[in-house]
């Protein structure tokens, strides 16, 4: 083991689990910790890195087993405890020579920041997705109150009034007022009866 050549450090300082299957988060810091990133492993996917490693001439940290007579995923204690030996994995993996000049590591990281900007990616374009929709919503909810404000003219019958003398005082109720007693007179001049015998429009309508 030697000095870390690669300007960079990696820990594991948490994990997380998805109904039965667990990600182990990944933190890669450049040594003056001016900038970092994340990434989640599964850790199938992290003991294939250790088996291409192992194709090197070189002294690797020892790899988290795998248990085969029991369930890690069921059981946080067991995750915590793969955890930590990940952690200390990575902290001292970048410490030897034949590593560092290995384009597997290097193909790792490169792959990680990828992975990451891809997630970023993705969530910046869920972020603009809602914030269109939430700009369209206010304009469904400006036409509904424009329609609820434009309503048709109400007829002296449709006139929501319910006070009669607010309903007499109404410009439509005098106007109705005014034409049904127009009709009414000239239904009273058109039915004048001569001698019992109705008289319509001037013609005698003889009842049979």
């Amino acid at each position: 083991m030697q000095e870390n050549e690669f300007a960079i450090s990696i820990c594991v300082p948490s994990f997380k689990k998805n109904d039965d299957v667990v990600y182990y988060q990944l933190v890669f810091t450049e040594n003056n910790q001016r900038c970092s990133f994340s990434v989640d492993y599964r850790y199938s996917h992290l003991k294939k890195l250790h088996e291409s490693l192992q194709t090197l001439k070189g002294n690797l940290p020892k790899f988290p087993p795998t248990n085969w007579w029991r369930s890690t995923n069921q059981n946080d204690e067991l995750v915590e405890e793969r955890r930590i030996q990940l952690d200390y994995f990575f902290k001292t993996l970048l410490l030897c020579k034949e590593v560092c000049k290995s384009l597997i590591m290097k193909n790792f990281i490169l792959k990680s920041q990828c992975l990451h900007l891809k997630k970023i990616e993705k969530e910046q374009l869920i972020l603009i997705k809602k914030e269109r929709e939430a700009g369209a919503a206010p304009n469904v909810t400006q036409k509904k109150a424009k329609s609820q404000l434009t309503t048709p003219v109400c007829g002296p019958a449709e006139d929501p009034i319910e006070d009669p003398r607010e309903r007499s005082r109404s410009w439509e109720f005098k106007i109705a007022k005014k034409k049904s007693q127009s009709m009414c007179n000239n239904n009273q001049l058109n039915n004048l009866s001569f001698g019992g015998i109705p008289i319509f429009k001037g013609i005698i309508l003889r009842l049979k």
